[in-house]
Protein backbone atom coordinates (compact mmCIF):
# COMPACT_ATOMS: atom_id res chain seq x y z
CA UNK A 1 0.00 0.00 0.00
CA UNK A 2 1.34 3.40 -0.95
CA UNK A 3 1.97 6.13 1.63
CA UNK A 4 -1.37 7.38 2.90
CA UNK A 5 -0.44 11.02 3.56
CA UNK A 6 1.44 12.67 0.71
CA UNK A 7 3.97 15.48 1.33
CA UNK A 8 1.76 17.93 -0.57
CA UNK A 9 -1.14 17.14 1.75
CA UNK A 10 1.03 17.70 4.84
CA UNK A 11 1.95 21.19 3.64
CA UNK A 12 -1.71 22.01 2.99
CA UNK A 13 -2.69 20.81 6.49
CA UNK A 14 -0.04 22.97 8.15
CA UNK A 15 -1.05 26.11 6.25
CA UNK A 16 -4.76 25.43 6.84
CA UNK A 17 -4.31 24.92 10.59
CA UNK A 18 -2.38 28.18 10.89
CA UNK A 19 -5.22 29.98 9.09
CA UNK A 20 -7.85 28.29 11.26
CA UNK A 21 -6.16 29.39 14.48
CA UNK A 22 -5.82 32.95 13.17
CA UNK A 23 -9.41 33.37 12.00
CA UNK A 24 -11.79 34.98 14.51
CA UNK A 25 -15.20 33.76 13.42
CA UNK A 26 -18.22 33.22 15.64
CA UNK A 27 -18.78 29.95 17.49
CA UNK A 28 -21.65 29.22 15.12
CA UNK A 29 -19.74 29.59 11.85
CA UNK A 30 -16.69 27.39 11.33
CA UNK A 31 -14.26 26.45 8.59
CA UNK A 32 -12.98 22.87 8.57
CA UNK A 33 -9.93 21.11 7.22
CA UNK A 34 -9.18 17.44 7.64
CA UNK A 35 -7.80 14.13 6.50
CA UNK A 36 -9.97 11.33 5.15
CA UNK A 37 -9.29 7.61 4.75
CA UNK A 38 -11.58 5.48 2.59
CA UNK A 39 -11.70 1.70 2.14
CA UNK A 40 -13.68 -0.10 -0.58
CA UNK A 41 -13.77 -3.56 -2.15
CA UNK A 42 -16.00 -3.65 -5.23
CA UNK A 43 -16.72 -7.08 -6.72
CA UNK A 44 -17.35 -5.59 -10.20
CA UNK A 45 -13.94 -3.93 -10.34
CA UNK A 46 -12.35 -7.00 -8.78
CA UNK A 47 -13.60 -9.26 -11.58
CA UNK A 48 -12.27 -6.95 -14.29
CA UNK A 49 -8.86 -6.75 -12.63
CA UNK A 50 -8.79 -10.56 -12.24
CA UNK A 51 -9.41 -10.85 -15.99
CA UNK A 52 -6.58 -8.40 -16.61
CA UNK A 53 -4.19 -10.49 -14.51
CA UNK A 54 -5.35 -13.77 -16.11
CA UNK A 55 -4.45 -12.35 -19.53
CA UNK A 56 -0.90 -11.62 -18.32
CA UNK A 57 0.49 -14.76 -16.69
CA UNK A 58 3.99 -13.24 -16.77
CA UNK A 59 3.17 -10.71 -14.05
CA UNK A 60 5.39 -10.98 -11.00
CA UNK A 61 3.30 -8.38 -9.18
CA UNK A 62 -0.33 -8.53 -10.39
CA UNK A 63 -2.49 -5.45 -10.63
CA UNK A 64 -4.73 -5.01 -7.59
CA UNK A 65 -7.88 -3.08 -6.97
CA UNK A 66 -7.38 0.42 -5.53
CA UNK A 67 -9.01 -0.33 -2.19
CA UNK A 68 -7.31 2.25 0.02
CA UNK A 69 -7.67 5.95 -0.69
CA UNK A 70 -6.90 9.05 1.31
CA UNK A 71 -6.97 12.79 0.89
CA UNK A 72 -8.33 16.17 1.95
CA UNK A 73 -11.64 17.09 3.57
CA UNK A 74 -12.66 20.78 3.44
CA UNK A 75 -15.86 22.59 4.31
CA UNK A 76 -17.83 25.38 5.97
CA UNK A 77 -20.19 24.65 8.87
CA UNK A 78 -22.92 26.67 10.58
CA UNK A 79 -24.16 25.48 14.01
CA UNK A 80 -27.30 26.50 15.89
CA UNK A 81 -28.25 24.81 19.15
CA UNK A 82 -27.62 21.07 18.62
CA UNK A 83 -27.93 21.14 14.81
CA UNK A 84 -25.35 21.97 12.15
CA UNK A 85 -25.42 22.42 8.37
CA UNK A 86 -22.23 21.94 6.40
CA UNK A 87 -21.09 22.55 2.84
CA UNK A 88 -18.18 20.24 2.06
CA UNK A 89 -15.74 19.05 -0.61
CA UNK A 90 -13.71 15.87 -0.06
CA UNK A 91 -11.15 14.26 -2.35
CA UNK A 92 -9.42 10.90 -1.91
CA UNK A 93 -7.07 9.02 -4.21
CA UNK A 94 -4.92 5.89 -4.43
CA UNK A 95 -3.00 3.84 -6.97
CA UNK A 96 -1.96 0.34 -7.97
CA UNK A 97 0.85 -1.07 -10.10
CA UNK A 98 1.51 -4.26 -12.06
CA UNK A 99 5.08 -5.41 -12.75
CA UNK A 100 6.51 -8.29 -14.75
CA UNK A 101 8.88 -9.63 -17.38
CA UNK A 102 7.24 -10.24 -20.77
CA UNK A 103 9.71 -12.37 -22.77
CA UNK A 104 12.68 -10.35 -21.59
CA UNK A 105 10.90 -7.00 -21.78
CA UNK A 106 10.19 -5.13 -18.58
CA UNK A 107 6.45 -4.62 -18.15
CA UNK A 108 4.97 -1.89 -15.97
CA UNK A 109 1.34 -0.78 -15.80
CA UNK A 110 -0.06 1.57 -13.18
CA UNK A 111 -3.50 3.01 -12.57
CA UNK A 112 -4.67 5.67 -10.15
CA UNK A 113 -8.20 6.25 -8.92
CA UNK A 114 -9.72 9.31 -7.26
CA UNK A 115 -13.09 10.25 -5.79
CA UNK A 116 -14.32 13.83 -5.36
CA UNK A 117 -17.41 14.13 -3.16
CA UNK A 118 -19.08 17.50 -2.54
CA UNK A 119 -22.49 18.52 -1.27
CA UNK A 120 -24.53 19.30 1.86
CA UNK A 121 -24.51 17.62 5.29
CA UNK A 122 -26.88 17.88 8.24
CA UNK A 123 -25.87 16.70 11.72
CA UNK A 124 -27.04 16.70 15.32
CA UNK A 125 -24.66 17.00 18.26
CA UNK A 126 -25.24 16.20 21.94
CA UNK A 127 -22.13 17.07 23.88
CA UNK A 128 -19.19 15.12 22.48
CA UNK A 129 -21.41 12.71 20.51
CA UNK A 130 -23.38 13.25 17.34
CA UNK A 131 -24.54 11.78 14.06
CA UNK A 132 -25.21 13.09 10.59
CA UNK A 133 -25.96 12.40 6.96
CA UNK A 134 -24.91 14.01 3.71
CA UNK A 135 -25.90 14.00 0.07
CA UNK A 136 -24.01 15.28 -2.93
CA UNK A 137 -22.26 14.45 -6.17
CA UNK A 138 -19.33 12.07 -6.40
CA UNK A 139 -16.95 12.05 -9.34
CA UNK A 140 -15.02 8.82 -10.00
CA UNK A 141 -11.85 9.09 -12.08
CA UNK A 142 -9.31 6.58 -13.34
CA UNK A 143 -5.95 7.39 -14.89
CA UNK A 144 -3.10 5.32 -16.27
CA UNK A 145 0.53 6.33 -16.48
CA UNK A 146 1.90 6.54 -19.99
CA UNK A 147 4.77 4.08 -20.37
CA UNK A 148 8.20 5.70 -20.35
CA UNK A 149 7.02 9.04 -18.93
CA UNK A 150 5.56 10.65 -15.82
CA UNK A 151 2.40 11.78 -17.62
CA UNK A 152 -1.02 10.33 -16.82
CA UNK A 153 -3.89 9.70 -19.23
CA UNK A 154 -7.45 9.87 -17.93
CA UNK A 155 -9.72 7.11 -19.24
CA UNK A 156 -12.80 7.32 -16.99
CA UNK A 157 -14.53 10.37 -15.50
CA UNK A 158 -18.14 10.05 -14.33
CA UNK A 159 -20.28 11.87 -11.77
CA UNK A 160 -23.22 10.39 -9.83
CA UNK A 161 -25.31 11.18 -6.75
CA UNK A 162 -24.03 9.69 -3.50
CA UNK A 163 -24.85 9.75 0.20
CA UNK A 164 -23.11 9.19 3.51
CA UNK A 165 -24.16 8.47 7.10
CA UNK A 166 -21.69 9.04 9.92
CA UNK A 167 -21.04 9.44 13.62
CA UNK A 168 -19.35 12.52 15.03
CA UNK A 169 -17.11 12.49 18.10
CA UNK A 170 -16.15 16.11 18.74
CA UNK A 171 -13.71 17.56 21.27
CA UNK A 172 -14.01 21.36 21.70
CA UNK A 173 -10.99 23.58 22.20
CA UNK A 174 -10.43 27.26 22.87
CA UNK A 175 -9.19 27.98 19.35
CA UNK A 176 -9.37 24.72 17.35
CA UNK A 177 -11.75 21.81 17.87
CA UNK A 178 -11.05 18.24 16.80
CA UNK A 179 -13.63 15.81 15.38
CA UNK A 180 -13.53 12.10 14.45
CA UNK A 181 -16.16 10.95 11.96
CA UNK A 182 -16.45 7.25 11.02
CA UNK A 183 -18.80 6.81 8.07
CA UNK A 184 -20.53 4.53 5.58
CA UNK A 185 -20.67 5.87 2.03
CA UNK A 186 -22.82 4.63 -0.86
CA UNK A 187 -23.63 5.64 -4.42
CA UNK A 188 -27.18 6.51 -5.48
CA UNK A 189 -26.31 6.14 -9.16
CA UNK A 190 -24.52 3.66 -11.40
CA UNK A 191 -21.11 4.05 -13.00
CA UNK A 192 -20.57 2.56 -16.45
CA UNK A 193 -17.16 0.91 -16.73
CA UNK A 194 -16.99 0.55 -20.52
CA UNK A 195 -14.01 2.97 -20.69
CA UNK A 196 -12.32 0.96 -17.92
CA UNK A 197 -12.79 -2.26 -19.88
CA UNK A 198 -11.63 -0.68 -23.14
CA UNK A 199 -8.46 0.59 -21.48
CA UNK A 200 -7.40 -2.56 -19.62
CA UNK A 201 -9.18 -5.34 -21.54
CA UNK A 202 -9.55 -4.16 -25.16
CA UNK A 203 -9.52 -7.71 -26.61
CA UNK A 204 -11.67 -9.42 -23.99
CA UNK A 205 -15.44 -9.84 -24.24
CA UNK A 206 -17.24 -8.76 -21.06
CA UNK A 207 -21.00 -8.86 -20.55
CA UNK A 208 -22.51 -5.37 -20.29
CA UNK A 209 -24.15 -6.30 -16.97
CA UNK A 210 -20.67 -6.84 -15.52
CA UNK A 211 -19.69 -3.26 -16.38
CA UNK A 212 -22.17 -1.55 -14.06
CA UNK A 213 -20.74 -0.34 -10.76
CA UNK A 214 -22.76 0.94 -7.78
CA UNK A 215 -20.00 1.35 -5.18
CA UNK A 216 -20.11 1.55 -1.43
CA UNK A 217 -17.33 2.04 1.09
CA UNK A 218 -16.50 2.87 4.66
CA UNK A 219 -13.97 5.22 6.13
CA UNK A 220 -13.06 7.80 8.72
CA UNK A 221 -12.48 11.56 8.62
CA UNK A 222 -10.32 13.50 11.07
CA UNK A 223 -11.37 17.14 11.09
CA UNK A 224 -10.22 20.41 12.69
CA UNK A 225 -12.75 23.23 13.09
CA UNK A 226 -11.70 26.78 13.91
CA UNK A 227 -13.03 28.58 16.96
CA UNK A 228 -14.64 27.41 20.22
CA UNK A 229 -17.57 25.02 19.83
CA UNK A 230 -20.72 24.99 21.97
CA UNK A 231 -20.81 22.10 24.45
Amino acid sequence: MKEMIKPTHIRIYIVALILLIGLSLSAQFNIKVGYEYNRSNDATLGKLIDLYNDERSFLEEPLSQVKNKSGLALGIRYRFYTTAIELFAHRTSGDSEALGDDNGLEFEESISSSNRYYGLALENQFGHYGFGASIGYETLKFKTRISGSNKNREFLNQRELASRVYLNFEFPGSKVSFSIKPYYHFSLGEYHLIPFKNELLPDVDVDSADLILKPSSWGITFVFYNGPQPN
